[in-house]
């Protein structure tokens, strides 16, 4: 038996080659003892939540970082809606007086990529803006060129407010005044005369009212809202 016991116990198992060795995945990464006596060996520190939470807010990452190339005010003749294309949207409101102009505006609005076509509640709001627009500028006799110019300003001024989801009603204010002063003084270098400066002043407080004004539920319709519900465990005494 005590041979027995002793072969046993001084048994010893070959070596393996180091490649072939395997470890715990959770094994920290360690340096050799022969760099750096084993006492002094430190782990890596882990961040904890509370860190990781400061280290983001640091970083200002999404959704508080702004996108890249922020949109300028420029001369936009042309660029979302055109002389012909107005023309035409009147056109189809003659021939269809029911739902000949909703159904142009709609079909304009997803072909120029203004919304999406999944995007009801903003898809509706557009076509009330513009339909608003047309409203305003049959009222001052404005032309198809004018009419298109607006109709452009308004959706142009509406994508950058959804250029990013933070944006302000102070920068939105700020870039259609801009906007609107390019397409007034023709002596700017980037300028181009479409109306006049009575013309412009009357845009702005429309731009105002009908659309600075209910940002709050500009916002909601384009980016959504999500309800959040508490429930409380505990009964309150009477």
């Amino acid at each position: 038996m005590n041979s027995t016991f002793e072969s046993k116990s001084s048994y010893i198992a070959p070596s393996m080659p180091e490649e072939l060795k395997m470890r715990a995945a959770s094994a920290p990464d360690l340096p050799n003892s022969s760099d750096e006596d084993e006492d002094e060996v430190s782990l890596k520190p882990q961040l904890s939540a509370p860190s990781y939470f400061h280290h983001f807010r640091e970083n200002e990452s999404p959704p508080f970082l702004k996108p890249q190339l922020e949109p300028r005010p420029r001369i936009l003749v042309g660029t979302i809606m055109n002389e012909e294309e107005a023309v035409a949207m009147v056109a189809a409101a003659d021939a269809d007086k029911e739902n000949g102009l909703k159904r142009f505006i709609g079909n304009f609005l997803i072909e120029k990529k203004i919304v999406q076509n999944y995007a009801i509640p903003e898809k509706n709001f557009l076509i009330s803006l513009v339909m608003e627009v047309i409203d305003y500028s049959a009222q001052r006799d404005f032309d198809a060129f004018k009419l298109a110019v607006l109709i452009t300003i308004y959706l142009n001024s509406h994508l950058y407010f959804k250029w990013y989801y933070w944006q302000s009603p102070t920068a939105v204010w700020s870039y259609f005044k801009q906007v609107m002063i390019r397409h007034t003084v023709e002596d700017t270098p980037d300028g181009e005369e479409v109306f006049r400066a009575q013309d412009c002043y009357d845009i702005i407080t429309h731009f105002h009212t009908v659309y600075l004004s209910n940002m709050p539920l500009i916002h909601i319709i384009t980016f959504g809202t999500n309800r959040l519900k508490l429930i409380w465990p505990f009964k309150i005494g009477k």
